[in-house]
């Protein structure tokens, strides 16, 4: 059994009140939205990169009209016009009522069947209902215990496809790192990074194989997006 009280990243960040709990807030929900649709952003340009980087597996999965997909944590909707245009149902959760609230207008199309609050670890779908999940911007700020449960979860209710974002250290990241925090004071890095090996050992360990990856920007981002294919044998 899991317990996942006080759990603790590297740089002492609570799961419990630093991500799980930390956008049931309006305007904690409003400045993340704000960080990818405002200014000249780096977060901006970055998220932009992402999106094209998901939009390219989602058209190598070929989803049929009969799929469904999960977009979890769907946050303020960031990819939700990716997936409206597809002709798959398309069911966004997130654990942030506020988070969903401001993601409303961004599922536009006719198969998209709605929002449901749910707690990731703990997903209200019947097994396998889902040909593909989609989670982002979530695994980095995750210590072990729960990335293994999130895992375990959105495996549990996925029949193929997975579509995950990490963050990947490496020797050029914690120099950067150390780089921007000497230069800001407000400058938060991803709490858990991991290795490239590390990741791929815990996909390997989960029976899940890695179709796709694409880093964001070499170098200069830590962020890579996954396309992974569950082996259920």
């Amino acid at each position: 059994k899991l317990i996942f009280n006080n759990l603790r990243s590297p740089l002492n960040m609570s799961y419990e009140k630093d991500t799980k709990n930390a956008y049931r807030n309006q305007d904690k929900a409003s400045a993340y939205r704000n960080q990818y649709i405002e200014g000249f952003k780096w977060a901006r340009f970055t998220m932009w990169r992402q999106k094209k980087i998901i939009k390219t597996l989602i058209q190598y999965c070929s989803f049929k009209e009969a799929d469904s997909i999960l977009d979890v944590p769907c946050g303020a909707g960031y990819i939700g016009d990716l997936l409206s245009e597809l002709d798959s149902e398309v069911i966004a959760s997130d654990i942030s009522m506020e988070m969903m609230d401001l993601a409303i207008d961004e599922y536009e199309s006719n198969s998209f069947s709605g929002f449901i609050q749910s707690d990731i670890t703990k997903l209200p779908f019947n097994p396998e209902y889902f040909k593909c999940t989609i989670v982002l911007a979530l695994m980095h700020r995750l210590p072990e215990e729960i990335r293994e449960a999130v895992l375990n979860e959105v495996m549990r209710v996925t029949s193929k496809y997975l579509i995950v974002s990490y963050s990947i250290e490496s020797t050029l990241q914690k120099v950067k790192k150390f780089l921007l925090k000497s230069f800001s004071s407000n400058y938060l890095p991803a709490p858990s990074s991991l290795s490239f090996d590390s990741i791929t050992k815990e996909f390997e360990d989960s029976n899940l194989n890695i179709i796709r990856h694409k880093r964001i920007m070499p170098f200069l981002s830590a962020k890579v997006v996954f396309l992974l294919e569950i082996n259920k044998h």
